[in-house]
């Protein structure tokens, strides 16, 4: 299923299929930018309804750290000048020997904008109006009320570069991420706690997910890639499991 984003207007839909899956461009009505969306795979686009945390009943517990420079180097670095800090871009990769020259295969650029957050009822909804995303990246576990954790069956990583998230409300905000590899495993998964007070840049190729703030709504400025490239898992698929990520840190 196609989804529909927030604040932009859908201008050609293609007939063919890539992967097995439709073609969608849209258009910015404000910055003018042209994103093209397929239903194959994105983080946030897979279905989060309640019956199935029935279904899959299995939960693998994220561990939580409060963030560190020291713990989080692997991972990323902290921002403390969202406007200052350029976004990590990686160079087109040559296919053969040739090098790619000088000066080109980073020409995409960064695409900029607000993330906002939102929990409603059980389920924590984002839009990315930096690439035109409307996601739901997480619901909270059956019969929850005071949110001390939640559960997601995504991830996902930008090849081509990093991605910066900055608070603008400065309130509290955790991190799932997991560091490169393909055959990514739940154990690899660790979650950090950020108290506000700045913003990061993860590097590319880690593993991740959007911000999921403790405050009940949270905006963050946001910037990546252009490219936008993104590798994904389901662990539902996967490994029939949730991630499970703590929101209280102890």
């Amino acid at each position: 299923m196609i989804k529909l984003y927030y604040g932009i207007k859908i201008i050609q839909i293609i007939g063919n299929q890539i992967n097995n899956s439709k073609a969608v461009y849209y258009e910015s009505e404000t910055k003018n930018q042209i994103f093209c969306v397929t239903d194959k795979y994105m983080s946030g686009y897979k279905e989060y309804h309640s019956d199935l945390i029935f279904t899959y009943p299995r939960v693998h517990r994220v561990p939580l750290k409060r963030a560190t420079k020291k713990n989080f180097k692997k991972y990323g670095r902290f921002v403390d000048n969202y406007k200052n800090e350029k976004v990590i871009l990686v160079q087109w990769k040559k296919k053969g020997w040739r090098d790619i020259m000088d000066g080109t295969g980073l020409g995409g650029g960064v695409a900029e904008g607000r993330f906002e957050y939102e929990w409603k009822d059980n389920k924590l909804y984002s839009t990315n109006h930096a690439v035109g995303g409307n996601y739901v990246t997480g619901i909270l576990p059956w019969e929850m009320k005071n949110r001390t954790s939640v559960l997601t069956r995504e991830a996902n990583y930008h090849p081509d570069g990093g991605q910066v998230f900055h608070p603008i409300t400065k309130k509290p905000f955790i991190l799932l991420l997991a560091l490169p590899r393909d055959d990514i495993q739940l154990e690899d998964f660790i979650a950090f706690y950020f108290d506000g007070t700045c913003g990061v840049q993860i590097f590319p190729n880690i593993w991740h997910q959007p911000v999921y703030p403790i405050d009940d709504q949270a905006v963050f400025m946001t910037k990546q890639g252009k490219v936008h490239a993104c590798v994904g898992v389901d662990t539902l698929e996967e490994f029939n499991t949730w991630l499970e990520i703590p929101l209280v840190l102890k």
